[in-house]
């Protein structure tokens, strides 16, 4: 499991980035084993699988700003 920091360093984001990516879906996330869920009060850090670091794109297409 990893933590949040080693996600964004992988991609090269910001660590609110990758909470987004968790709240919107696009990375899974466990908090105290369990799955993270939105909204659901617990407390505690979140730990993301090591299986996300396999994928060659980042969970969430970038788009191009004008």
């Amino acid at each position: 499991m990893l933590r949040v920091r080693d996600v964004a360093v992988h991609f090269r984001v910001h660590p609110a980035t990758v909470y987004r990516w968790i709240h919107q879906g696009f990375l899974p996330a466990f908090r105290n084993g369990q799955p993270f869920k939105p909204g659901d009060g617990a407390t505690g850090a979140l730990r993301i699988p090591e299986s996300v670091l396999n994928s060659t794109e980042t969970p969430e297409p970038t788009s191009e700003v004008a």
